[in-house]
């Protein structure tokens, strides 16, 4: 099975400008989970808009995709997950995307999800809160199950693992976020 990790990571945002670009602890946020990914994929691409976070994912060794315009709005993730796929030179089996915007997201976590997808075939793979809502910090997609999505707003994953990392929104969030010691 040749599975991928995906970063989608836009260029500005609604509630807490250039959140994806802003340094968290030493680094842009988005930089966090994409060296994370780095160390688990062989192959990593980053969905995005923002030329700078293109050519920082470059760097790093990941492949960047340009996201158009009219996928950077308010959109679902999987139109965004079907561009990306649609722009990679050989097709995967699996699609681990891991959120830019959740630094806080422990490496072990996305191991294990690329290796439950890999060991167990699931079709749809994401992360929740402990109260079992959908966080979606990771969200693993087999290709063909992204191929055929039926409805990108209304999710029903297979499996759901909890995720305590912290999402960023706002700077009230930015901030929580800074407290945690480990990431």
């Amino acid at each position: 099975m040749k599975t991928v990790g995906l970063i989608i990571a836009k260029g500005n945002s609604s509630r807490l400008k250039n959140k994806n670009r802003r340094d968290f602890k030493g680094k842009p946020m988005f930089q966090w989970n994409l060296e994370k990914c780095l160390r688990i994929f062989k192959k990593v691409y980053v969905s995005s808009d923002s030329d700078f976070i293109l050519e920082i994912a470059l760097q790093l060794g990941a492949t960047p995709i340009k996201r158009p315009l009219e996928l950077c709005g308010d959109v679902p993730n999987i139109p965004v997950y079907q561009h990306a796929l649609g722009e990679m030179m050989i097709k995967p089996d699996i699609i681990v995307a891991v959120q830019a915007n959740s630094p806080t997201i422990k490496q072990h976590l996305i191991q294990w999800t690329k290796d439950l997808m890999e060991e167990h075939h699931f079709s749809e793979l994401m992360t929740c809160h402990q109260d079992f809502t959908i966080y979606g910090s990771i969200w693993a997609i087999q290709t063909w199950f992204l191929e055929h999505y039926e409805d990108p707003y209304s999710p029903k994953p297979e499996v759901l693992l909890t995720d305590p990392s912290k999402d960023i929104h706002t700077l009230a969030d930015f901030n929580k976020a800074l407290q945690i010691k480990h990431i």
